[in-house]
């Protein structure tokens, strides 16, 4: 792993790199497709809109928590109020719901105070990881402790160095092959993580360099995948700052980026242009029509219009190799146009803390990881609530599209409102999105069973050691 995790609580984790940590401890109410998002059964065998303002789940029975606690329809009572409580990161994605009602033991009712069609797949990620009612009583021990119904059960974190898991011998899906042990090794560096997997030290490298893909390739003992992923790697922007917030500042940001360039040199190829944050192939994209072109004259005239010429600008981001190596792509197309820019290197987990938490800066140089659904990834991401809108300004008229999207259960339907939603963000150039990134992983010939998602965050399940 590229990075370590910044809590095992689902609710007050900030890093969407969590997920990979997180999913071998904690099924979801939902789960998805991996290859669309689609919705499919999880701790949840059926799901259905009773009327526009109710959701019920049917849950699945004889499961348990890892400490042994039962799970029913109390569990899940306890867990969706916690989310959407006060101190909770989710709290955007559920606010919707307006009560949670257990009305037998394996059957409940999400009551909305409006229409929601985005919820099914909200509850296939972080708001659906199901946490054991005992541990939810100490959210402290929580965050290093997790307790789920997985298929593997927490052993040791070792912060910033390991991860172990060992399987749930009790796990209730027969259908999925769960390895005996599952260990994540935080190695930082990327040539290190090549180079451990070389020497057979690990067994797989997640998210490989684009500048260490292809000499692996050649390694025959090595598989090498490079898939689509719904990865934004961007420039997160705080609106509340004094800079920040002049629209002219963050359109001629957006102006003065070589797109087309920074994916072919700065990711080798291995990623897309992006100006939204949905790739061209989404049903919710509209990529195409929004796409910022580069123009680095415009970008200048945009930074005298608003009198900014020689503006230090300060840039958190993680310290990897490869995103250090970015930065200094962009802060030399930023100085380009007239702006001063600072990149400040950190680890990553500091990075987004420092950013979202404490405010320190007024942009950060980051990915958005993407989410099942796209109405997810708008309040996530954009509305006032949005944990991760720093600034809590949300374009004009953005929400208000959002919850039109859901009130149909179509995707044709919801697309038109996503669709509208997009353009406004594009409008108000809130970030600086800059290129779709490909999911590369690499792995010993001995690995079999690996399976992508959209999202570009593997499960494990089903990858096993040949023989």
């Amino acid at each position: 792993m590229p990075s370590d995790l910044s809590s095992f609580d689902p609710a007050t984790g900030n890093a969407g790199t969590d997920h990979v940590f997180l999913y071998p401890v904690y099924d979801t109410l939902i789960d998805f497709e991996p290859e669309t998002t689609e919705p499919i059964p999880g701790l949840a065998t059926s799901w259905d809109y009773t009327d526009s303002l109710t959701l019920e789940l049917k849950l699945r029975e004889d499961v348990t928590f890892h400490d042994g606690e039962e799970f029913d329809a109390d569990a899940v009572v306890a867990n969706l109020n916690r989310s959407r409580d006060e101190g909770s990161n989710l709290q955007s994605e559920l606010g919707s719901i307006s009560d949670v009602v257990a009305t037998d033991d394996y059957t409940v009712e999400i009551r909305l105070s409006e229409p929601d069609s985005a919820l099914p797949l909200i509850l296939s990620d972080r708001s659906g990881m199901m946490v054991s009612p005992a541990a939810l009583e100490d959210p402290d021990t929580l965050a290093s402790t997790p307790v789920g119904t997985g298929p593997w059960k927490f052993v040791d974190w070792n912060r910033g160095s390991a991860v172990k898991y060992t399987a749930n011998a009790d796990y209730w899906n027969d259908d999925v092959e769960v390895a005996p042990n599952l260990t994540f090794r935080v190695l930082t560096d990327p040539k290190t993580r090549v180079d451990s997997l070389i020497t057979n030290q690990v067994d797989f490298s997640y998210q490989v360099g684009p500048a260490d893909a292809e000499g692996l390739a050649l390694n025959e003992a090595i598989t090498v995948r490079s898939d689509p992923s719904m990865r934004v790697r961007m420039v997160y922007l705080d609106l509340s700052d004094d800079v920040m917030a002049d629209e002219r500042i963050r359109e001629a940001l957006n102006l003065a980026v070589d797109r087309e360039q920074l994916a072919n040199v700065g990711f080798f190829g291995y990623a897309q242009p992006a100006s939204t944050y949905f790739p061209t192939t989404h049903w919710a994209s509209v990529e195409e029509e929004s796409a910022y072109p580069y123009d680095p004259e415009r970008a200048r005239e945009l930074i005298s219009e608003a009198g900014a010429e020689g503006e230090q600008i300060s840039i958190l981001l993680p310290n990897d190799a490869n995103t250090v190596r970015i930065a200094e792509i962009l802060r030399y197309s930023f100085n380009e146009v007239g702006l001063s820019v600072t990149m400040k290197p950190r680890e990553l987990v500091q990075s987004t803390t420092e950013y979202f938490d404490e405010h320190r800066d007024p942009a950060l140089l980051s990915a958005w990881t993407g989410r099942p659904d796209p109405a997810q990834t708008y309040a996530q991401l954009l509305a006032e609530s949005g944990y991760y809108n720093a600034g809590s300004v949300p374009p004009p008229g953005l929400e208000e599209a959002v919850n039109e999207s859901n009130e149909y259960t179509d995707n044709d339907a919801r697309a038109e409102s996503l669709k509208e939603a997009g353009r406004l963000d594009r409008e108000f150039s809130t970030f600086v999105p800059l290129v779709f990134e490909d999911a590369i992983v690499a792995y010993a010939n001995h690995v079999q069973g690996y399976e992508p998602n959209l999202l570009g965050k593997p499960k494990f399940t089903n990858v096993i050691e040949a023989g």
